[in-house]
């Protein structure tokens, strides 16, 4: 299937902006999408879905119950990229939220002005495509100094058969404000669906924002997720991404560390088998001095499946003072299971603390040999191990409900 028979898949969804248009041109006319030719896409091939036909189905789901991971966060609820405000929460004070396709006044306004700002949407393939042919969003805006103490939570839900979504969403916290989100990606009966999300998000002046990104749309999909982070001074962010299942996914996370005095926190873990791929790719760009950036993803990989770790670090020149550090660590539990992994610095200042580092092993033998020896189980020593390698990851979780979510998931792979 080539370019333009892919696309006129999506061509019967109206535009409701003017980006949208201009992201239309520049996909149908020149922009190609990435191939192994290209760098950053070397290990990852998008011909499963670019050569797959793609519905978009349209679906009514009257109980989410199932799909929340603790009922006392206000879920925002999507199905098939449309908001479902029956099945959504509201929200606590000083949080406000829109619907992108339905923004009016003030809220419309606020959202034109950001809506695309942190992604070149004519040079970036996936991106573009998401722009051109994105139906519906949250636009989430966290008001100054406010304190919001349960998180709210973004649910996605892909529901048929070859469902395509392209989801958007647009977040601003505000100067001041402290907010946990959970991004929480789910699956029903979507054999051979694919997800394309993107999600902009900036936060303000002494703001701080946790941010989770869950994916569990199932083990025959492809998801390819793009979040652009902006942080101004003495701001905090921290984004930890949890891939559970699917067949094909790519992470994008390019962090813009702007200002002096920021904080910034990019955690992974992930657990494939099968046939699987995993492709994380993050970017955690210094552009002003005194700031901090950490980085850890973690992997575990069985069977034939097969990962990919490209993070870099770039430090401008101005960007003195700079900390920061990255690492990426796997193990492969068997011969078969693959991963590529590149940790890169680019530094332009002389006076910065900087490191980056892999390891790819296998589970500690003599560990298993002590833990058999105590009585445990081949599987039950397995297990333990495995969640004391994922430990550091899950202790940076600050949502008590959703740590223990993942601790159940880790027990339960490998049952």
């Amino acid at each position: 299937m080539n370019k333009e028979t892919f696309l006129k898949q999506f061509d019967s969804i109206p535009t409701q902006y003017p980006i949208q248009g201009e992201a239309r041109a520049a996909i149908h006319n020149g922009l190609h999408f990435p191939t192994t030719r290209d760098e950053k896409w070397k290990y990852t091939k998008v011909n499963s879905i670019i050569e797959s036909n793609f519905n978009q189905n349209e679906t009514t789901i009257s109980n989410v119950d199932s799909y929340k991971m603790d009922a006392s966060w206000s879920y925002q609820v999507f199905v098939n990229g449309a908001y479902q405000s029956n099945l959504s929460d509201s929200l606590p004070d000083g949080v406000q939220m829109t619907s992108i396709s339905k923004a009016e006044g003030v809220m419309r306004e606020n959202m034109l002005t950001k809506l695309g700002q942190l992604f070149d949407h004519k040079s970036e393939a996936f991106p573009s495509l998401n722009t051109a042919y994105f139906t519906d969003g949250a636009f989430l805006s966290v008001s100054k100094n406010t304190n919001v103490e349960q998180p709210i939570a973004i649910l996605n839900i892909s529901e048929g058969s070859a469902q395509a979504s392209n989801a958007r969403n647009l977040i601003h916290v505000e100067t001041g404000a402290e907010v946990k989100f959970v991004h929480h990606f789910e699956g029903s009966n979507n054999t051979g669906s694919f997800t394309n999300s993107v999600s902009e998000i900036f936060v303000n002046e002494n703001a701080q924002a946790d941010y989770y990104l869950i994916q569990n749309e199932g083990q025959d999909t492809s998801s390819i997720t793009n979040t652009n982070i902006a942080q101004k001074r003495d701001s905090r962010f921290t984004i930890v991404t949890i891939t559970k299942s699917g067949q094909l996914v790519r992470n994008n996370i390019n962090m813009a560390i702007k200002e002096p005095g920021c904080e910034s926190n990019m955690m992974g873990i992930y657990f494939t088998d099968g046939t699987q791929h995993l492709d994380n790719q993050t970017y955690a760009d210094h552009q002003d001095h005194g700031c901090n950036s950490n980085e850890l993803y973690k992997g575990v990989m069985a069977d034939r499946s097969t990962g990919v770790f490209n993070g870099k670090i770039m430090v401008h020149q101005a960007a003195q003072q700079t900390n920061a550090f990255q690492s990426n660590q796997n193990i492969l539990l068997s011969d078969k299971a693959t991963i590529n992994t590149k940790p890169e610095l680019e530094i332009y200042a002389d006076d910065v603390k900087c490191s980056h580092g892999c390891t790819i092993g296998q589970l500690d033998e003599e560990a298993m040999f002590y833990l058999q020896s105590r009585g445990l189980g081949k599987e039950a020593a397995h297990r333990l191990l495995v969640q004391a390698f994922a430990q550091d990851v899950i202790d940076t979780i600050e949502i008590d409900s959703l740590k223990e979510n993942v601790s159940q998931f880790i027990e339960s792979k490998f049952e």
